[in-house]
């Protein structure tokens, strides 16, 4: 196969016939690269950089397996909510930003519980998987300030991106009569994006 099908994208062509090439594949390496890119953007060297890159690579990952089979696994959600936990607990007081645990844990819990009372209200709306990701990309978002209220505006930013852009894509589908997607992805979305245009509080 060569050191061609080392590089992303490119081994798409070049490690996969036709018959087994699938979108899945070159969604992952597009979209690992552009959260990365945000990450190393936002970040630079810093401490926080390597947690958010892992973050990205398990919320990238858990994206595309929905969009496929319309399942956020628990063999991801868990660890990857109990890998930020740890990095947000653990590495914060060391590293003088013992301020974002609180921001972190406030959108953490609020985002979960938002959702939690959005399932139960509408359990067709979103499937339970949806309400497990949620306090993940709360703790991802308010770990970037140390004040809790400007944490929980911005992890409402979020909410409200995810809905409207899940909303319109959703829209576009019935009238097209195609198969509806999972909300999961537009939950990662809203989240990347306010992390896009965030400056961290530790920077």
């Amino acid at each position: 196969m060569g050191s061609r099908s080392l590089v992303p994208v490119l081994n798409w062509s070049s490690t996969c016939t036709q018959q087994h090439r699938h979108w899945r594949y070159i969604a992952t390496d597009l979209l690992t690269a552009s959260t990365f890119a945000v990450a190393g953007f936002r970040f630079g060297l810093s401490w926080q950089l390597w947690p958010y890159l892992l973050l990205f690579a398990a919320l990238v990952a858990m994206s595309v397996i929905d969009l496929e089979t319309k399942l956020l696994v628990n063999v991801l959600t868990f660890p990857t909510l109990g890998l930020l936990l740890f990095a947000i607990l653990v590495m914060s007081p060391p590293n003088d930003f013992s301020a974002g645990i609180a921001p972190a844990l406030w959108a953490g819990g609020l985002y979960y519980l938002f959702f939690l009372v959005v399932y139960r209200i509408y359990p067709a709306g979103m499937g339970f998987g949806d309400v497990k990701l949620a306090p993940t990309l709360g703790l991802a978002i308010g770990w970037m300030f140390d004040d809790p209220l400007m944490a929980i505006q911005r992890m409402l930013v979020a909410v409200i991106i995810g809905l409207l852009s899940g909303g319109v894509i959703g829209l576009v589908l019935q009238r097209s009569r195609k198969a509806e997607i999972p909300f999961g992805p537009f939950m990662v979305l809203g989240t990347v994006i306010v992390i896009a245009i965030t400056m961290p509080a530790g920077i």
